[in-house]
């Protein structure tokens, strides 16, 4: 029995970030965090944009408890009731979401995220991550802190330009071996070809995700992820890939799920 809790312990943590607003960050997320629960996983979800995170919006939630509420009762919460702050959304994943002010944020000290992403990530599979745009302080922690770094772009000249400054950043900071870099839209209209993109931002792990504008931005305005809603198309078939290869990289044994899954039920409970 001691072993399994060791391992409980240490579930993964998968930071997903950009260098700039606008290019599928939390709908790559949000659609990760579910096709991971389809996999018969533990996954919770953290919206670390603490000013302007959509996570609830994209999964048409109304939480009653916020990162806001969580820090403000930090010293009272463990690794098992912060359960009871979580939303739970249909598909299995629960939810930590971010304040529902942009000025709550400041509330949010490096040590409490620190904190609360420890304690997520001891009760799931998987922690996902939906980090603010950019690298800042609070962003940076996460990523030391991550097992691996999903670095969103897509064939704008612009997100390559910001997106190869982040990682060269992150090669400084010695953590970017931990990246997979994301191309999304990666067949939109371009001068630029997607299959140059590895090659031009110095990427040994590159995923590409297909364009289909349209049904993401209905989905995320419907609060219906797409995984759900259109689980045979394309784009979803792009996410499952990932949850794929992100368990072929941090596999998770069946007996530790099972251990997990009854951890979170029974601190619910209380």
């Amino acid at each position: 029995m001691a072993e399994i809790k060791q391992q409980v312990d240490n579930g993964k943590t998968i930071a997903v970030c950009g260098a700039k607003g606008g290019i599928g960050r939390t709908l790559i997320s949000v659609n990760l965090a579910i096709a991971l629960s389809k996999k018969n996983l533990n996954v919770n979800l953290l919206d670390a944009d603490f000013q302007f995170g959509d996570v609830s919006v994209a999964m048409d939630l109304q939480p009653s408890f916020t990162m806001k509420d969580v820090v403000g009762e930090l010293k009272s919460i463990d690794e098992s009731s912060i359960n009871n702050y979580l939303t739970a959304h249909s598909s299995g994943v629960s939810v930590l979401p971010s304040p529902e002010r942009p000025e709550f944020a400041e509330l949010v000290t490096t040590d409490a995220l620190l904190q609360v992403v420890d304690m997520l990530r001891k009760q799931s599979d998987y922690l996902v991550v939906d980090t603010g745009m950019g690298i800042q302080e609070q962003t940076l922690d996460v990523l030391e802190q991550a097992d691996q770094i999903l670095v969103v772009t897509n064939l704008e000249m612009t997100a390559l330009k910001s997106t190869r400054l982040m990682l060269e950043t992150l090669e400084k900071l010695g953590i970017r071996e931990k990246v997979i870099l994301v191309v999304n839209r990666y067949d939109m209209d371009s001068l630029i070809k997607a299959e140059d993109v590895p090659d031009m931002l110095g990427s040994k792990d590159t995923i590409f995700i297909p364009n289909d504008f349209k049904s993401a931005s209905q989905s995320l305005n419907l609060g219906i992820p797409l995984v759900i809603s259109r689980s045979k198309s394309n784009l979803s078939k792009a996410f499952f890939r990932i949850a794929e290869k992100l368990i072929s990289n941090h596999g998770v044994s069946n007996e530790v799920r099972k251990s997990k899954k009854r951890s979170k039920l029974f601190s619910r409970k209380k």
